[in-house]
């Protein structure tokens, strides 16, 4: 990444308080990595041109500013994670320099903070203004990417004509059986393949899912798979559910084993009663692939509850 960003969410608190900030901006052709993508800061798309804006006042002469790269799912799918501003770089769109997490902002630009522009420095005074209200912010734990990263292999073919990303990253990040599947290691067979398993996709479980090379393996749910239930969906979850508290057999086994595999244990169910649990739960969990693909509570829904008063504690 350069010295440059784009994409400001400029409503938010770290451009508008204390410092009211307005960057100065160059309007230049969109990048063609670009077209027919879409990102948070870009629901429908870049335009024909888009707006850079200088938080340093050159671009690194020597080396390069660190980008929150998206297309490996790092973090799309964290709860409350802020995307503020994008980072100009060959990057696909979503890649962020400005970002927050739970307790922790992520500021992309090296330079120290003297030498970044006007707008810059304010913003950045903002951001200490903003994140003194933070400390009490619950930052989720990473375990591994998550299974968009196969779709970046496809996206990188379609872009440039890479197939490395198909031929080996592909398959090196499946575990040995369900590699075994994945014969036709083109373009068309990785869609394909895909299209049936990415669904179904998990990983974060056992040592089967651990790589020295890659750090996380991903396996296909072969329980999932049967019951027509994508793993991360509020609706399959409901599926298990009712199969769990249907009659006897081997649908009732499968999703007895989905809730066991993806429910976090913090928050299971100690004796069982799967419907009790979920009346109780429901509006506070979320499905989060990044920290191991679990059913967990929503760090928002935390935050909240820590920060209300307890039983015949006044209000302040």
């Amino acid at each position: 990444m350069d010295h440059q960003g784009h994409g400001l969410a400029l409503d938010h608190p770290i451009f508008r308080t204390p410092n009211q900030v307005s960057f100065p901006g160059v309007a230049v052709p969109r990048q063609q990595n670009h077209a027919g993508a879409t990102s948070v800061l870009y629901p429908n798309g870049v335009g024909p041109t888009f707006t850079l804006v200088a938080f340093e006042q050159d671009a690194p002469k020597d080396d390069w500013n660190p980008t929150l790269v998206n297309h490996e799912g790092f973090f799309t799918d964290v709860p409350g994670f802020e995307n503020l501003a994008e980072g100009h770089s060959g990057k696909c769109l979503g890649s962020l320099s400005l970002a927050r997490q739970g307790k922790w902002f992520y500021w992309g630009y090296s330079i120290d903070p003297e030498r970044t522009t006007e707008p810059a420095q304010a913003t950045l005074v903002n951001v200490l203004h903003y994140m003194r209200g933070k400390r009490g912010a619950r930052t989720v734990e990473f375990r591994n990417v998550t299974r968009q990263i196969f779709t970046v292999f496809l996206d990188l073919n379609k872009e440039t004509g890479y197939l490395r990303g198909i031929e080996e990253h592909m398959p090196g990040q499946l575990v040995p059986k369900w590699r075994d599947t994945y014969t036709d290691r083109t373009p068309a067979g990785a869609t394909a393949w895909l299209a049936k398993y990415q669904p179904y996709l998990f990983t974060g479980k056992g040592p089967q899912h651990k790589s020295e090379r890659y750090k996380q393996m991903f396996e296909v749910d072969e329980d999932a798979l049967a019951l027509a239930t994508p793993n991360n969906l509020r609706q399959s979850l409901e599926r298990w559910l009712a199969l769990a508290a249907g009659a006897d057999g081997e649908d009732k086994e499968r999703a007895l084993r989905c809730l066991q595999r993806y429910v976090h244990p913090d928050i299971a169910p100690g004796d069982g009663d799967w419907a009790a649990w979920y009346r109780q739960q429901q509006d506070r969990i979320v499905y989060i692939e990044s920290t191991g693909c679990w059913w967990q509570v929503d760090p928002r829904v935390l935050e909240r509850e820590a920060a209300a008063p307890t039983s015949g504690t006044p209000a302040k």
